[in-house]
Formats: structure tokens, sequence, C-alpha cells
């Protein structure tokens, strides 16, 4: 399902995804403590929310829009770990005093993020028990699929790897088209292979093969998933 996304949001009140958000979804009394410990401030494509190796300075959550996260390697490289959606938190370490960003956050299109206070959040969580439920939950959760996306890229294959790759694209970006899902979020070849930590050239060469097995259509950036069924016997 495609995310939803707009360009401004005036307030938490109109906001389209407050509803399934963990940290701002409150109740009235909380959600004014709320609003008096966070800012929120625009960003186009290309702008950077933070950098990595900075200070963290608070809680961001992605309001609108989408953002890159990329981590360094340890040859200088940049490499693309996650796609931020709206209603989510940028980095999930964020509530650990003295924390140091792990990745870069690039806004992909124009982006609204919200940024709160990390020490007067924890006062409303002590306050809120239900919220702080949520929170752990997000929290357990993240840990969870980081495991999961670690043991896959350490026992899948490389086709493994793109074919899972691109079928999560599929279900966060799909467009329904006449003979498949288009994916909406147009990634370069060198971000793709990022994401499935494989090289561009390993990357390339299988797409290009699912696209002679009329698994998926490439035309420039956009790709569409023909045959999700026969992708999903790949992983």
């Amino acid at each position: 399902m495609r995310a939803v996304s707009r360009l401004h949001i005036p307030d938490c009140g109109t906001c389209p995804t407050r509803e399934t958000a963990e940290l701002c979804h409150l109740d009235s009394t909380a959600a004014e403590e709320f609003a008096k410990i966070k800012r929120t401030v625009m960003y186009q494509p290309g702008q950077f929310v933070f950098y990595e190796g900075h200070t963290v300075l608070g809680l961001y959550i992605l309001c609108t829009g989408r953002a890159k996260l990329t981590r360094s390697t340890i040859r200088g490289q940049q490499r693309v770990v996650g796609i931020v959606d709206p209603g989510q938190l940028i980095e999930k370490h964020s509530f650990q005093e003295g924390a140091m960003h792990e990745v870069t956050c690039e806004a992909l299109e124009p982006s609204q993020v919200c940024m709160i206070d990390r020490v007067r959040y924890l006062d409303i969580l002590e306050q809120n028990g239900d919220l702080a439920v949520r929170v752990i939950k997000l929290l357990s959760r993240e840990m969870g699929q980081s495991l999961g996306e670690a043991d896959q890229l350490a026992f899948s294959s490389a086709r493994e790897r793109i074919a899972g790759l691109l079928l999560e694209l599929a279900d966060r970006y799909g467009e329904s088209v006449e003979d498949g899902s288009r994916i909406s979020l147009h990634l370069k070849r060198e971000e793709l292979a990022q994401m499935a930590a494989l090289t561009v050239e390993t990357a390339v060469r299988i797409l290009q093969t699912f696209q002679r097995e009329n698994l998926i259509r490439i035309d420039g950036r956009e790709l569409t998933i023909l045959q999700p069924d026969r992708l999903s016997r790949a992983t």
C-alpha cells in the first residue's frame, strides 16, 4: 500500500497519519503538551535533515514526504539502508542519552519533519502508560525487523535479495496498473544495489535477468512488477 503523503500539515490535529503514528497518537491532554515540545521544518528534495556522526538533538518524525537513510562504509562510500515513510520515527535509538546519529537522513521529495524534545517527551511517557506501551512495542518490533534483515543479508542469495527488495518496495509504494504493480519510488540502480548489499553490476545483471524472464518491466528508473507470485518464489 502506498504511504500517505501531503506537502504540508499545519498541526497534528489534521495529520492523516496521526492514528497510526506510535509517537504522536495522543489523547487531548497529552496532545497539548506534545504541541509545546515540538517544532516542524520543511525540507526540499536533496536537503539533509541530519548527518551521521552528529549529536542527536531530539526525536525526529517524518510527517509528510519520504526520506532516504544512508550510512558510510569503511571505505567512505554511502550505502542506502532504508526509506522512511510518513508517521515513522526516523531513528529508533534516539531515546538514548547522548546518542549520535547512526545514519544520514536526506529528503527524497518535499517533506515535513517534526523534531521533538527528547527529555520532555520522556516526561509525557511517564504520565501516559498507553503511549509508553506503544513505544516499547515499536522499539521491540524494530529490533526484530533489524535481526530479520541481518539474517536475510547473511543467508540469502543475490537473486533472493533483489527479489525480496522489489516485493517490499511494491508492497510499500506499489501503484496498480493494467499489467502489474508499478513502484512509485524511483530509485537509482546504485541505490537498489546498496539496499540489497550488492555491487551495482550484480544488481543490474539480476534486474536484467528478471526482465528477460518477464517478471518485471524496466523503463528508466521506473520498475513494474509483472508476476509477483513467480518473483516471490525467487526469495
